[in-house]
């Protein structure tokens, strides 16, 4: 019984701290995915810098920026935004709200 238990015991430990090692998803840094739609936005791959870059030089609101970062970016990485765009680490989790 008591090495069951001890068993037990040392399969949940292990399984606990093997979470600790599992690193994330690369980050691709070998291109930059931009675009100013959604439908241009569904071209980029999770993980790939994208860069929200508005039209013809626009400048966007603080508002338009929260939109872009809400629909887009992976909050497990830095987000960079300004007026001029928003750079981030591309995720497809929420393409659905973005529609």
């Amino acid at each position: 019984m008591r090495t069951t238990v001890r068993l037990l015991l040392l399969s949940t430990a292990a399984l606990t701290l093997s979470a600790c090692f599992n690193s994330p998803p690369p980050i691709d840094l070998s291109g930059l995915c931009t675009f100013n739609t959604d439908p241009q936005a569904e071209r980029c791959k999770p993980g790939q810098m994208a860069w929200f870059r508005p039209d013809q030089g626009a400048l966007i609101s603080e508002e338009m920026a929260l939109s872009v970062a809400a629909a887009y970016c992976d909050f497990n990485h830095p987000v960079m935004h300004n007026r001029a765009g928003v750079l981030c680490v591309f995720t497809d989790q929420r393409l659905a709200v973005a529609k």
